[in-house]
């Protein structure tokens, strides 16, 4: 029987995007090509900006929905 599940909380999507980026490093770090300190930050900076403009859009339509 299936059943209904909530949908995970922002936060915890962001922060399990973030574990995979520092997995992803760790990874790259025992490789041939690992990333520049530069590019570990950009990582972490574009999984925080998705977020936010997710969080941006999901406002902007909570409140088309409640009008």
């Amino acid at each position: 029987m299936a059943t209904a599940t909530e949908p995970r909380p922002l936060a915890d999507l962001e922060q399990d995007a973030l574990a995979r980026v520092e997995e992803e490093f760790a990874r790259r770090a025992r490789g041939a090509k690992p990333w520049t300190p530069s590019e570990y930050v950009e990582r972490i900076e574009r999984v925080h900006a998705h977020y936010a403009r997710r969080r941006a859009w999901l406002r902007l339509h909570e409140q088309d929905t409640a009008s």
